[in-house]
């Protein structure tokens, strides 16, 4: 497969894709990691994926000798391939591989997935609560992180696969997690408010290190230190240059964004240690959970139960909901 190919392409949305489907389209890459078989030969993990969501993707040995590996995650790529199983779930089998150009492409918006909310707007939300936030040098600190890194903080996404997995997924989540928080406030009144809010707004700030803009992978920097020190970090310099490097609250900040994962097998240094960093540990963890129900929740089968999902460790139920097909058959 050349650049100059003329095969017909028809695509097929990653969500309507089943087991048997021969394909031949485009597809952006999210995820590209080297792996070894059980007799050493080299393979690609891929993640391929559309506006609709993303699908896993193995590239055998005797298609990396053919075509090569000149792509990497964010790239658009052209792909000829096959479904198959992998424990009853649908997976790509990449026979044949090319970067793509942009102006190949009738349609982006079909293969590069966007928040369906505003992101200036949350950015801007979020902005306004910093500016609230007491002590005055606690919401100078927050605000002026969120002045210099705001281009970046609306338009990247929150994860490479898991929630919020495209682009101003970031800034949609930071916004819900301080929704939240900012709600269970109102019912708990022995927690600071100022200090839980500067967590919650800038618990993944990170991410805008640690991920590429497009979604599609991880900075160097990002796989060897990770978001939650890199978010540290950030936080720290920005305190020194405003000369409140030494106030009490900033630990107390820094100690959300290193234990926001809660436990040291999912990446946090330390476990949250106070009434602050649970709160927003719990949160984050909440909206996340509901993402990716919600997400998982939309490719149902008959019976009511999605496809096995990893990140849920089972298969959710739609529960008694209607669908919307069936509120539209609804007649007085």
């Amino acid at each position: 497969m050349t650049g100059n190919d003329t095969d017909s392409v028809v695509s097929i949305c990653v969500k309507d894709l089943k087991i048997g489907d021969n394909l031949l389209q485009f597809f952006e890459l999210r995820s590209r990691e080297p792996r070894k078989t059980r007799s050493g030969q080299d393979y690609l993990d891929l993640v391929l994926g559309d506006a609709t969501g993303a699908i896993s993707a193995k590239m055998w040995p005797e298609s990396i000798r053919k075509w090569g590996q000149d792509f990497n995650p964010g790239d658009l790529v052209k792909v000829e391939a096959r479904v198959e199983a992998y424990r009853d779930r649908p997976q790509i089998v990449v026979e044949k591989i090319r970067r793509a150009d942009p102006s190949e492409i009738t349609d982006l918006s079909a293969l590069i997935r966007v928040s369906p909310f505003d992101s200036e707007s949350l950015l801007e939300e979020v902005k306004n609560t910093a500016r609230s936030l007491e002590p005055s040098e606690l919401a100078q600190l927050v605000a002026e992180i969120l002045d210099r890194h705001g281009d970046a903080v609306k338009t990247f996404p929150a994860a490479r696969m898991i929630h919020h997995a495209y682009r101003g997924g970031l800034i949609e989540h930071i916004c819900s997690v301080t929704r939240k928080v900012e709600a269970i406030l109102k019912l708990e009144k022995n927690i600071n408010r100022g200090i839980a809010l500067a967590g919650a707004i800038l618990h993944d700030i990170g991410k805008i290190l640690e991920l590429s803009p497009a979604g599609g992978g991880r900075t160097p920097e990002g796989r060897l230190i990770g978001h939650l020190i890199l978010g540290v970090s950030l936080v720290r310099d920005t305190a020194v240059e405003q000369g409140v490097a030494d106030r009490p609250w900033l630990q107390e900040v820094e100690h959300i964004l290193l234990s926001h994962h809660g436990e040291t097998q999912f990446g946090s240094p330390v476990r949250p240690l106070t009434r602050e960093a649970i709160l927003v540990h719990f949160v984050d963890n909440l909206d996340a959970k509901l993402k990716i129900i919600n997400e998982a929740l939309e490719s149902v089968e008959l019976d009511g139960f999605t496809a096995y999902n990893r990140w849920l460790e089972g298969r959710a139920f739609a529960g008694s909901q209607p669908s919307p097909e069936e509120e539209n058959n609804v007649r007085d």
